[in-house]
Formats: C-alpha cells, structure tokens, sequence
C-alpha cells in the first residue's frame, strides 16, 4: 500500500469518525460523543497537512480541495456541538442535515473514496481494508442507539416505583395537613400557635414538592396546549407557593398571550420562583418579567440571593444536582425536560442569579 493511499484511508477514517460522533451527540447528548469529536479533530487536521505538505505536485491540489472540504464541515460540526450545548439539539440535527453539509460531505467522502479505488489494484483490496472501518462505525451508531434505549427502561421502572411511592406517601400528608386544620379550629391561633402551625405547614409543603418533583422528572406528560396568558400561569404557579412576608414579589408588567400547556408551564414556574426564595435567606426581591420578541416570548425569574457559583452553574440542570439538603435534585431536571418539550429554552446566568426562559408563541 503506497502511503498516499493509507493517507487517505486514515483520512476516511477520521472523516466518518468525526461525522458520526457529532451525529451521535446530536441525538443523545451524551458528553463521550462530544470528547471523542475534539479528541479525534486535530488528528484529522493534522495528517491533511501533511499530506498537503508531501503530496507532489499533482496531487497537491487534490488533498487541498479535501482540506478545504474538511474545513467547512468541522466548522459545522463545531457549530452543531454548540448547539446541543446550549439545549438546541433541533438546531443541531438540522445543520447537518443540511444541503450545505451534505454537499461538502460528498466532496470529502466521495473524493477520498475513488481517490483510495484509484490506487489499489484491486476492488477486493480496498473492501477488505475499509469494512472494518465501517463495521466500528457502525457499532458506535448502534451502542449509541442501546444506550439510549437503557437510560428510557431505566426511568420507565424509576417512573413506576416513584408513582407508588407517590400514592404511598399522598394520603397520610392529606391526613396530616386534615389535622392541622382542625388543630387551628380546636385550640385557636394565637401568634406563638401561629409560629408552630408555620413551621409544619412548611414542611408538608416541602415533602408535597419533592414529590412532586420525583413524579415531574419520571412522567412523561403529553403536552396539552391552549391559548393562556402569562399573568394566568404565574397566578396558577402561585397557588401553592407560601411567599414570605420578608421577600418582595415583583410580577411582570406587561401580560400577553401564548399556546402552551398551562400546567406544565406553571410547574416550571412554580419551582424556579420556589427556588429563588429558598435563595434569598434575609430580605429580598423575587423579579418576574416577560416581554414579546417577534414570535417568541422571553420570561425571566431574578432574585437578589448571594447568587450560585461558578464551579456549580454548569451542573444546574444535571439530574439529582442539588446544593440544598433535602432537595431531591430534580426539580430544575424537570424544568429544563418541560421547556425542551416546548420547544424552548433555558439559560441561567449568575450573580445576580438570572433564569431566562425562550418559547415560541405558538407551538405546532
């Protein structure tokens, strides 16, 4: 084999390993698809110089055009990388779906494939050397596809169990808080009786939300759209949430309407501004906005809260993080799941702790 030839055999390689691992990542969000395409790039980069470098005069201008070729769909790659990142994995698939990609896509892969044929004497030669090439290709597709079949059986019995543990759990809390209502009939409510019904109040509240919590992240809840405003939603998110009188709550001036599932819309809602108050230990501010922009609606829920730190910003909406001791770590995994569902997205910044929330106005 001439070392042109395993030049662009590797080349081939490297060209189906890159495209299938921005692929896989597109789909799966798995982060070992992302550290495999920036582990694997540079090496692809790396032996088209050089083979630019040593080509002779007649062939130089062929690794050029696969250089050039190359280029264009690593930009796009990266691009499509960041996508995910930034919970766009729509955006992602589209890109390199695209005419554009396809098209340089052809240029490389087809380029490298009758330049391979042409130096091999036999047809033969070059189906052996290349197969198991595309049989590890393959492989990686379908580990791909089985890993993500695992992480849907394994939140299938998780669903299961926490629906019981659901039910197991939601009937003596309606006993409990049955009986601190008729405590409050029976012995009155003087301010240190008051002080005391607070605290269990609070606690109910809390157990009633981790549940709930659990039953958001594991179901999965078809979405139910309707027109609905945003005041509507915020007042609904609000009926279970005790605001402290030491904690100001700012609502967005401006109301407009949107189609949504106002149920899920008010569970996102209603565990951001939870957490924007267990944020705030001392006096402070919760602040809801929202504004129109063309055919999307922004929401943002601030606070004035000692903010979250770099080290933990990056992990917020990774499923069972949690920097509270007795939150179950799901809540914002549940919220990031809901506003994916709508075809939105979420973004927090920090201090002072910003989430930003981006929905279409209407979804189809």
């Amino acid at each position: 084999m001439s070392e042109k030839s395993y030049r662009a055999e590797m080349m081939q390689y490297y060209d189906e390993v890159l495209a299938q691992s921005a692929r896989n990542y597109a789909f799966t969000s798995n982060k070992k698809w992302e550290q495999r395409y920036r582990e694997v790039e540079p090496l692809s980069d790396k032996i088209l110089k050089d083979a630019i470098k040593k080509a002779g005069v007649s062939k130089r201008g062929f690794f050029s055009r696969m250089d050039s070729a190359n280029q264009k769909l690593v930009k796009m790659e990266y691009t499509a990388i960041d996508y995910v990142n930034n919970d766009k994995p729509k955006q992602a698939i589209e890109l390199l779906d695209s005419e554009e990609y396809l098209k340089q896509r052809e240029i490389l892969a087809g380029g490298l494939e009758k330049f391979i044929k042409k130096y091999h004497e036999k047809e033969l030669e070059f189906t052996i050397i290349s197969k198991p090439v595309l049989d590890v290709i393959e492989l990686e597709r379908r580990l791909a596809v089985l890993e993500k079949q695992l992480d849907e059986e394994k939140f299938t019995t998780v669903g299961r169990f926490a629906s019981k543990m659901a039910h197991d759990l939601r009937n003596p809390l309606s006993i409990i808080q049955l009986s601190l209502e008729n405590l409050k009939l029976l012995y009155g409510v003087d301010a240190k009786k008051q002080k005391q019904f607070d605290k269990v109040d609070r606690s109910i509240d809390r157990i009633v939300h981790q549940v709930d919590d659990v039953l958001d992240f594991v179901r999965e809840i078809p979405i139910k759209l309707e027109k609905i405003t945003l005041s509507e939603i915020i007042h609904e998110s609000l009926d279970s949430i005790t605001i402290p009188d030491n904690i100001k709550l700012i609502l967005p001036k401006d109301d407009f309407e949107l189609i949504c599932d106002k149920r899920q819309l008010a569970v996102v809602l209603n565990n951001l501004i939870l957490n924007s108050v267990q944020a705030i230990k001392d006096k402070g501010t919760v602040t809801l906005s929202g504004v129109e922009k063309n055919d999307l609606v922004v929401i943002t829920i601030e606070d004035s809260g000692s903010g979250i730190s770099k080290d933990r910003i990056d992990d917020i909406f990774e499923p069972l993080f949690t920097t509270k001791q007795q939150g179950t770590g799901l809540g914002l995994a549940s919220v990031k799941s809901i506003i994916k569902t709508h075809a939105g997205t979420i973004s927090v910044t920090s201090p002072p702790t910003i989430f930003t929330i981006t929905l279409p106005k209407t979804n189809s």
